[in-house]
């Protein structure tokens, strides 16, 4: 059965998390964002045909959380210099997933990515994972997203995320 990704939030996510949630996919889609119905609950969204990075409405015996599996970051953001709020890099250094958390084992001995002017060793390929984000954290994916626009805008990502 083939389900779109409001549906999914519908279904499975409450209150704040599901608010949240409905906002992200709204800001993605107003920026020309395609999403494509999903049989697994696993969603790639594309911009310009790009794989932007993988969504993800876990369900399980605890409940559901809305997840981001990321391996791909504006161009920025690689650079030390780049002037973007402290909060929003411990953010995302905060969610880094090096390849023995993330436990898939496929991208064993894993990549190393300069994040910020701070480098990580030995990630996952879905280098950033965030998972059940709050208002605060959807809002810097959002930003995340707006940089990777601009690279795809620009020329900069030759293939999907």
């Amino acid at each position: 059965m083939h389900i779109t990704i409001e549906k999914a939030i519908n279904d499975h996510l409450k209150g704040e998390a599901q608010k949240n949630a409905h906002d992200f996919i709204a800001y993605l889609k107003a920026n020309d964002v395609v999403f494509h119905e999903s049989d697994n609950f696993f969603w790639h969204p594309t911009y310009k045909g790009k794989d932007l990075f993988t969504l993800n409405v876990e369900v399980n015996d605890d409940g559901a959380s809305f997840d981001a599996l990321i391996n791909l970051l504006p161009s920025q953001w690689e650079n030390e210099k780049f002037p973007i709020e402290e909060r929003t890099k411990e953010i995302i250094w905060k969610n880094v997933r090096p390849c023995e958390i993330a436990g898939c084992g496929d991208c064993s001995p894993g990549i190393s990515k300069n994040i910020f002017g701070k480098v990580f060793n030995n990630l996952c390929g879905c280098f950033l994972g965030i998972y059940d984000p709050d208002a605060e954290t959807y809002n810097c994916l959002k930003k995340m997203f707006d940089g990777i626009r601009k690279d795809i805008d620009e020329g900069q990502v030759k293939s999907g995320g």
